[in-house]
């Protein structure tokens, strides 16, 4: 009995939740999920793209892709090859600029590390003199420090020969035994080098007062001539004028500066005296060292050669620091 009441009830619930599917639009949802569904045997042999191309399961989506060259088709449109002549010419170019590489490389040496910070420029070096055979060595404006130039040299890649910057007088006195030190070139200074000896025994370093020196001496290229006027170094004072008397100062006026002068008689003893003892390179020295500016970023250094170093047709020099590296090259 409780065995056909159990079947019943099951029966019952079946019958519910069919009715209950058909409310909902059951057959409907089938319907459409049968016909969203592709052909299995699509699936397999055929893309799944409109053009229904056949391609076996291992092919790739689109045989007919490939790199896109029209680009460089667009690019090629016009131009016309080069001969075999153009390309053998474009080739030569090509191993001449390789060859002068490797050629400047030779001829420069190892680099310096000074390199960049001091450079040479040619000045005279075709000069048929030693005494006016120059380069000329100039250190940066941009060197945060000065450059001690002692112990670098001068070599010629052609004949080997080489001529060494020693020191020199950063205080140059006339007639006195000038203390030597190392030649130390200022951010923006320069230096004169000369093949041949200095006229006054040392190489040194320029100041307010080396234009009395080439009243002395010959220098090439000249020494700059913008000394202190005479009348700086004779004021004209009421003390002075009673000691020295009015063509004193009236000759002293008409002195060009860096002169040494050659007095008149018409002047007094006095006179002659004390323009012999200011008027003059030391006497210069004497009343202007103090000056901000008495020293100048600029040297003239020798290389005390018996000859000229440097040929006077072609010739390519280099500077070269204490360890024999290069620093800069200079060619003409």
């Amino acid at each position: 009995m409780i065995k056909r009441v159990l079947i019943g009830f099951a029966l019952a619930i079946v019958v519910i939740l069919f009715l209950i599917w058909l409310f909902t639009g059951g057959p409907r949802k089938i319907s459409g999920a049968a016909s969203g569904l592709a052909n299995s045997f699509n699936i397999i042999f055929w893309s799944s793209t409109s053009t229904g191309q056949f391609r076996l399961p291992w092919q790739p989506a689109d045989l007919s892709l490939g790199p896109d060259i029209s680009g460089i088709a667009q690019d090629n449109e016009g131009q016309e090859a080069q001969t075999p002549e153009e390309e053998l010419s474009a080739a030569q170019k090509e191993y001449d600029a390789i060859v002068k590489k490797m050629r400047d490389a030779k001829t420069f040496g190892e680099p310096s590390p000074f390199r960049g910070k001091v450079q040479l420029a040619q000045g005279d070096a075709k000069a048929s003199s030693p005494g006016s055979e120059h380069l000329i060595v100039e250190a940066m404006w941009d060197n945060t420090a000065p450059t001690n130039v002692s112990g670098w040299s001068l070599q010629s890649a052609l004949t080997g020969i080489r001529g060494y910057i020693s020191r020199g007088a950063n205080f140059f006195i006339l007639g006195a035994i000038n203390t030597q030190g190392d030649v130390y070139l200022n951010p923006g200074a320069s230096a004169v080098v000369t093949s041949g000896y200095s006229p006054l025994g040392t190489s040194f370093r320029e100041n307010l007062c080396s234009g009395y020196l080439g009243e002395l001496r010959t220098f090439t290229p000249s020494l700059s001539r913008n000394c202190p006027p005479p009348s700086e170094s004779f004021p004209l004072t009421p003390e002075n004028l009673r000691t020295y008397g009015d063509a004193c100062f009236d000759f002293v006026q008409s002195l060009p500066a860096c002169t040494f002068p050659r007095t008149p008689a018409s002047i007094s003893p006095a006179c002659h005296i004390f323009l012999s003892n200011n008027l003059s390179y030391n006497g210069c020295v004497q009343n202007f060292q103090h000056k901000s500016d008495f020293a100048r970023d600029s040297w003239r250094i020798y290389l005390n050669a018996g000859g000229e170093l440097w040929r006077n047709t072609h010739d390519i020099i280099r500077l070269l620091d204490a360890e024999g590296r290069t620093v800069d090259v200079v060619s003409y």
